[in-house]
């Protein structure tokens, strides 16, 4: 019972959500990026740096469809508008989920059970935490225009729900898949913008207090410490490093052996793929998935 009405009650918030940032979103474009972000994804242009190319190909998908229900320009501006709006939606979503992890372990902890009290207790708790995340001010302002804090905004708190479903779970290593799955979305992120990522000290902090029994204020130092160098890594290694080296490969390519232009991708390719075979194509990985 209570995993059905946790449900329901998610995506309760997610149809309320939904509905009231359809009637509210704006109809065209707004006067700031948003024409240049709902440009761009109509014609899968770039936008201004350092870019948001999965939010354009997502919103590419929805610029078609709006492209498809009317011939006029407005309603594809709508259409992009409305994949914030949903996007939100979906974090308020998972906004709600969230609180009930945290009020089921502060009620009958990481292995009981709730009783229906305590269920229907934790399902309000639920539905107004994620209706009031829903309706707040910035939150609601992002949700309908054609913008990349919106989509930033659900990954953040998608890349918060895994990580907490982890950490409700029982200590085993088969719900270390959930670990992979929050890093993962945290890395989608990057693709629309970088907020996901001060997610990682949260991240590290709670990974600190499920895996260590004794907690003291220098682990809890530590972790967070932890998080935030992992931030400086992914800045460094992955948002800089990846380009550099393909930047680096390029000229190689193209001015030393006087091939196409784009050409130092494929090199960029083999290095990468050659430095995650051994920790990624492995048989121990894929028996803990």
């Amino acid at each position: 019972m209570f995993r059905t009405i946790n449900n329901i009650t998610g995506w309760l918030v997610f149809l309320i959500t939904a509905i009231v940032y359809y009637f509210s979103a704006e109809p065209t474009g707004s006067l700031w990026d948003c024409g240049e972000f709902v440009s761009g994804a109509y014609k899968l242009q770039v936008v201004h740096p350092p870019g948001a190319p999965l939010f354009l190909i997502v919103g590419r998908l929805f610029a078609w469809f709006g492209s498809i229900v009317s011939s006029k320009p407005e309603t594809i501006a709508f259409s992009v508008n409305m994949l914030s709006g949903i996007c939100t939606a979906l974090g308020a979503m998972f906004v709600c989920w969230t609180t009930v992890i945290f009020g089921k372990l502060a009620l009958v902890g990481r292995e009981g059970e709730p009783n229906q009290s305590q269920t229907i207790a934790l399902a309000f708790s639920g539905l107004v935490a994620g209706l009031a995340m829903a309706f707040s001010t910035s939150i609601w302002f992002s949700a309908v225009e054609g913008e990349v804090y919106a989509m930033s905004t659900f990954f953040t708190c998608l890349t918060i729900w895994s990580i907490i479903k982890w950490y409700n779970l029982p200590d085993d290593p088969s719900a270390d898949r959930w670990i992979l799955f929050s890093i993962y979305a945290a890395g989608l992120s990057i693709g629309v913008h970088l907020l996901s990522l001060l997610t990682f000290p949260a991240l590290a902090l709670f990974y600190y207090f499920k895996k260590y029994k004794e907690h003291t204020i220098k682990g809890v130092l530590i972790a967070g410490a932890v998080g935030v160098a992992i931030i400086m890594a992914t800045q460094k290694l992955v948002i800089t490093g990846i380009p550099t080296l393909w930047y680096y490969c390029e000229r190689i390519t193209v001015n030393g052996f006087g091939l196409p232009v784009f050409s130092g991708l494929f090199p960029t390719l083999a290095i990468l793929l050659k430095e995650m075979e051994t920790d990624w194509y492995n048989e121990s990985f894929w028996d803990m998935l």
